[in-house]
């Protein structure tokens, strides 16, 4: 049984952190107070938790496994002690939230600010970062996912649709002709985000009827923004997320192609640890953030409907 839950809490921060200087700060303590933490875990335990080095740090196996633990009992503790010093239970506390980029940029800005000027007692850190991150691991609370769900021990939330729509600028349709069904595209210039769950392939669907369409182009990217600044620009035909296409698509500087084919869609999930939904600022923060984002978010009204055919 682990006895000293302050060299534990310091483990904890280490680990998350990546850094005995770093945590030392955060915890307001000094690196030999931190050190001599974890030496005292370690001979507690009798495994050896961290590699160090006099310039890099990593954990072993046990120290991943115990760093998990860790976050999970850390995160109880804060929810009982929320649950015991709030009278009239209202959400309070740190709460860490993980977001793919460009749609944290765009859209999740307000949907903070609301929430903190309806919750004063709630702090938030948000971390925006295309790749999935592994939220156990680095501390998150929740995180905004914007993909198809694999199966895995992670309880999600579904909060929205996340509509796709293949586009292009009207000069480059101009100069290279429209594609009429998707196996076209394999001739054309694409703008290929590489984060896809199936990386480089596009899927479509009519009637009943499904296409692969293996895609390629001169220009690929880990995020959003950039690939549809290349699409407005007349570079190539973009599979884009109406999360950033609408602009574009209302004003004309990108058309919609295909309108007949409807491309496989992800969807928007709120994504939480094992555990978490039931900690009051996570519960109320994913409420809010279904409540915003509503059953047609606001970015998807009045655009091209796709898969009508």
């Amino acid at each position: 049984m682990i006895r000293d839950l302050d060299a534990l809490k310091t483990f904890a921060a280490i680990a998350a952190m990546g850094s005995f200087s770093r945590a030392s700060d955060k915890l307001g303590i000094s690196r030999t107070i931190a050190s001599k933490r974890v030496s005292a875990l370690e001979a507690e335990l009798g495994v050896k938790l961290i590699n160090r080095t006099t310039r890099t740090m990593s954990l072993t196996e046990s120290g991943r496994k115990l760093s998990v633990m860790a976050d999970t009992l850390f995160g109880l503790l804060d929810n009982t002690e929320q649950e015991i010093r709030s009278v009239a239970a209202a959400p309070q506390g740190t709460l860490r939230i993980n977001a793919p980029m460009s749609f944290g940029i765009r859209h999740l800005g307000t949907i903070i600010d609301d929430f903190l000027k309806l919750y004063p007692d709630v702090d938030i850190e948000v971390t925006l970062d295309d790749r999935v991150v592994n939220i156990v691991e680095e501390g998150f609370d929740v995180a905004i996912r914007i993909r198809r769900l694999e199966d895995s021990s992670l309880l999600a939330k579904y909060l929205a649709p996340a509509r796709m729509a293949l586009c292009a600028a009207p000069a480059y349709l101009e100069r290279r002709g429209a594609p009429l069904r998707p196996s076209d595209l394999e001739a054309h210039d694409c703008l290929v985000y590489d984060y896809l769950s199936r990386h480089g392939v596009w899927s479509f669907e009519r009637a009943g009827v499904r296409e692969d369409v293996r895609v390629r182009g001169r220009l690929r990217g880990n995020n959003g923004d950039i690939l549809i600044q290349a699409a407005i620009d007349g570079l190539g035909i973009y599979l884009a997320p109406t999360f950033i296409a609408h602009e574009a698509l209302r004003s004309g500087a990108l058309a919609p192609i295909l309108r007949d084919w409807r491309a496989t869609e992800p969807g928007l999930y709120a994504v939480m640890p094992p555990g978490r939904i039931d900690v009051l600022k996570v519960r109320a923060f994913v409420d809010h953030l279904a409540k915003s984002l509503g059953k047609e978010p606001y970015w998807d009204r009045d655009l091209p409907v796709f898969g009508a055919g």
